[in-house]
């Protein structure tokens, strides 16, 4: 079980990052938070005795801060209510669109009840920093076969007549190979990116949570400023280590 950590709190009436020896109100519950600042970790927003009043949320790390800061906010950490439950979704666009952030492994009855919850106007981005080595990818044509190619769940309602933006500014279609993939993935229903710290997200159009697929190299830049992000914070979601 993990507790619920927070980029953003509200202090004095304002929604605020955490800064060190600070107190503040959770945005969902209202109780009271304080700041951890630590050398380590993020800096966040905690509860006093690890009360947990939101169970989809995964501590928050590095990689959670940068997408968020890219959308700022105002759009990250909402409160999403529906038929009196409220989760606080990642980020939500001003389009409406949810993001949420997946860092860790997620289990399938998790993926399905957020999929439910935020409805067809969401999409994942799932951190591939963890299985990047496992994951490789291979221009079409170049004799891999895709032996399950039937899976294919068509995942509408997201970028409505826009798709073709994600199409016409993306490289062709390409196949992967994943090994030790995370099956917990296999029947996700919406659209799926994974971020492998480079300047393009893999867009999985087949295949998810399988041994081979198919997908897209999407540009980070297109799919910031398709979502109303801040592209002067791009840098941010690229790995300069390697």
């Amino acid at each position: 079980t993990y507790f619920l950590l927070m980029l953003f709190a509200i202090k004095e009436g304002e929604k605020v990052e955490a800064k060190p020896k600070t107190q503040g109100k959770c945005q969902l519950c209202g109780r009271d938070v304080f700041s951890k600042c630590g050398e380590v970790n993020v800096w966040h927003w905690a509860h006093y005795r690890d009360e947990n009043c939101d169970n989809w949320y995964e501590p928050e790390t590095e990689w959670h801060k940068n997408w968020k800061l890219i959308f700022g906010k105002d759009n990250s950490e909402i409160i999403i209510s529906k038929d009196g439950i409220r989760h606080i979704a990642d980020i939500q666009t001003n389009e409406k669109i949810i993001i949420e952030l997946q860092n860790s492994p997620i289990q399938k009855p998790i993926i399905r009840r957020r999929e439910d919850f935020y409805g067809e106007r969401m999409i994942w981005i799932i951190n591939g920093m963890h299985f990047k080595h496992n994951f490789r990818i291979y221009p079409a044509g170049s004799g891999v076969n895709l032996i399950n190619d039937n899976i294919y769940i068509d995942r509408h309602g997201i970028f409505n007549k826009n798709r073709e933006e994600f199409t016409s500014q993306s490289k062709s279609e390409v196949i992967f190979s994943w090994d030790w993939s995370r099956k917990s993935w296999n029947e996700v229903q919406r659209f799926v990116f994974i971020d492998f710290g480079e300047e393009n997200l893999f867009w999985v159009l087949r295949g998810m949570g399988t041994r081979v697929g198919k997908g897209k190299q999407i540009s980070k830049e297109i799919f910031i400023k398709k979502y109303g992000g801040d592209l002067e914070r791009l840098e941010s979601l690229i790995d300069k280590s390697k």
